[in-house]
């Protein structure tokens, strides 16, 4: 093979390898842009990190020393540490926790909600286990229970409150999300097949 047939292929190898490059480049800066509006999204930053911790360093492949730049972005200083267990998605989580985020999906993801939004979607999505008290004076009292007990069964430690008497007279209780993203995002609740099932 003579010397112009090898820059042919020399060309059209970098050529490729350009290619390569310029996808890589736009799929990293989508990956900031969607890490970016997830944060802002007020995405729990342990989740967060887990994903992130799945992206593969970028490195320079070896080349001849040219004096031209590398191509590739060097990675950033301060690798992110890998976590010791694999990547949590939501399937991870504990039921209750699952269902309350369900509930709050369910409205379009709301600041709070009341036990009685609460206790209505609950009911309908899984009758046998939370439609149990439909008929009695406190059944409301019984769900906030219920689910006051399985988050600690779960070992989610997430507060509940009081509505503002300006926006109800009434100050039905309510859950808030950013606590029970707050309470996830700390870890240290037990996995899901760790769970009791409500009683």
């Amino acid at each position: 093979m003579d010397w112009t047939q090898l820059l042919k292929e020399l060309a059209d190898a970098v050529t490729v390898r350009n290619d390569q490059v310029t996808a890589l480049r736009i799929t990293s800066t989508h990956v900031a842009e969607l890490t970016a509006q997830a944060i802002v999204a007020g995405a729990p930053s342990a989740p967060l990190t887990r994903i992130l911790a799945k992206l593969e360093p970028v490195v320079a492949p070896d080349r001849p020393h040219t004096g031209v730049a590398p191509a590739v972005p060097s990675p950033r200083s301060g690798p992110m540490p890998l976590p010791s267990d694999p990547p949590l998605t939501p399937e991870d989580y504990p039921t209750i926790v699952r269902q309350l985020l369900d509930v709050f999906a369910a409205h379009n993801n709301p600041q709070w909600l009341t036990i009685t939004q609460i206790a209505h979607h609950l009911e309908d999505a899984d009758p046998a286990a939370w439609g149990r008290w439909q008929g009695r004076r406190d059944r409301l009292v019984m769900i906030g229970r219920a689910i006051g007990a399985e988050l600690r069964r779960a070992n989610m430690k997430v507060p509940h409150g009081r509505l503002d008497s300006a926006i109800d007279p009434k100050r039905p209780t309510i859950y808030k999300l950013a606590d029970i993203e707050r309470t996830l995002q700390k870890g240290g609740w037990r996995t899901p097949e760790e769970e009791t099932s409500v009683e």
